[in-house]
């Protein structure tokens, strides 16, 4: 296989494999009780569809702002919107930034942008975020080979990178689980750039900032339709790692599809490694 420079790898389904159910009913239990201990009196079903409501929103909201067709919000700000909008409320002397939350809430009517932003940059909401993640969330590890991989390719000199369409308020922590901040030379998350693979800005910026050549750099994920779509666009070779076991003919029609959508040549057609295993780009 041919050797790059340059190693752009996407998270989710790449490097880690995680599994979340973001529909339990358990998980929105836990989550109806965290609200009530800070004044909040919602039932769980409510609370869950309010939760997507006011994630499509946000995202809608962020695409009027800023014109972009993938974009990726802050999910801090939807915890924060649930504190304040929908369900019942008790008077709460609980402190959130400052400020108490009977005080948030009274200036909330009145300033909405300026407390929904102040309380989704505490550490509230990046506890509410981490405890939703945890909860959701039945295992996250690594791929088989993920870290022989990237310290060989380290060793060898080669630049490797993270482009993720994640929250990284929760990412972090799971990156820095298993080590990965240590061996990856620059970390770009979605969440901190306001857009989404396949929107081809968000990794053009990290070739930009890193000064990478595309001739020298490949970008390896595991999605067809965001990974290697978004290499197309740019113009570098992609690897696609099949982990999640697609069939053959199920690969070829959705590679197909992607060369008509964008207009792409064969010399862009990105590789793919059937058996998933990262340790094949070595060989």
């Amino acid at each position: 296989m041919k050797e790059y420079k340059n190693y752009i790898f996407d998270l989710y389904g790449t490097l880690l494999d995680i599994h979340t159910d973001e529909n339990s009913k358990e998980l929105w239990k836990i989550m109806r009780d965290f609200y009530n201990v800070y004044g909040c009196e919602w039932k769980q079903k409510p609370l869950r569809d309010a939760f997507f409501l006011y994630d499509a929103g946000e995202r809608q909201r962020l695409s009027v702002l800023t014109g972009v067709k993938k974009p990726e919000i802050k999910i801090e700000r939807v915890f924060a919107r649930l504190l304040f909008e929908g369900g019942g409320h008790h008077s709460c002397s609980l402190m959130i930034a400052g400020s108490d939350i009977d005080t948030l809430r009274r200036q909330y009517k009145e300033n909405i942008e300026g407390v929904l932003s102040k309380v989704a940059d505490s550490e509230w909401a990046t506890a509410a975020a981490n405890l939703f993640r945890t909860a959701s969330r039945e295992y996250v590890r690594l791929y088989p080979n993920t870290m022989e991989t990237l310290k060989s390719l380290k060793d060898k000199g080669c630049r490797l990178y993270l482009l993720s369409n994640a929250q990284k308020v929760f990412t972090m922590p799971e990156i820095e689980t298993f080590g990965l901040q240590d061996i990856l030379d620059k970390i770009y998350i979605s969440s901190d750039y306001g857009m989404m693979k396949p929107e081809p800005d968000f990794l053009n910026k990290l070739m930009s900032e890193e000064g990478l050549k595309s001739e020298e750099t490949v970008m390896v994920g595991n999605e067809i339709e965001s990974d290697a779509a978004i290499a197309i666009r740019c113009g570098l070779s992609s690897i696609c790692l099949n982990t999640f076991g697609l069939k053959k003919k199920e690969i070829n029609r959705r590679i197909a599809e992607l060369l008509k959508t964008e207009n792409a040549s064969d010399e862009l057609m990105p590789m793919i490694i059937k058996s998933g295993d990262i340790g094949e780009i070595l060989k």
